[in-house]
């Protein structure tokens, strides 16, 4: 009886882990290497490898060391942490977080 019990409740948990994860009210990170940036979106390469673009608008804050920085410290060869709000389609960036150095681009 203990036995079904525990592998019942450890089915239920696996089964909503992921709606628990996904649901609204958590900010959602994508962290990566600027490819590409022009007034509307930016397109980063995550560390595992996924390319993923996502929009810039007129709210979208930028900042590195913890201040306020404009667009074209965007680079390309940059890191950035990006601010996704609830992560879904179509991604807009709320923030975008600069690293303090830039990659060379012969990596």
């Amino acid at each position: 009886m203990t036995v079904r019990m525990l592998t019942l409740i450890v089915g239920l948990a696996a089964t909503f882990a992921g709606t628990v994860a996904a649901h609204d009210g958590h900010a959602h990170f994508v962290m990566g290497t600027v490819t590409a940036r022009d007034d509307t979106h930016v397109d980063i390469k995550t560390p595992g490898g996924e390319n993923l673009s996502i929009a810039i608008n007129a709210k979208t804050v930028v900042t590195r060391d913890k201040k306020k920085v404009g667009l074209p410290e965007v680079q390309t060869g940059r890191r950035v942490v990006v601010d996704i709000g609830n992560g879904e389609d179509p991604l807009i960036a709320r923030g975008i977080q600069v690293g303090a150095t830039r990659i060379p681009e012969d990596r």
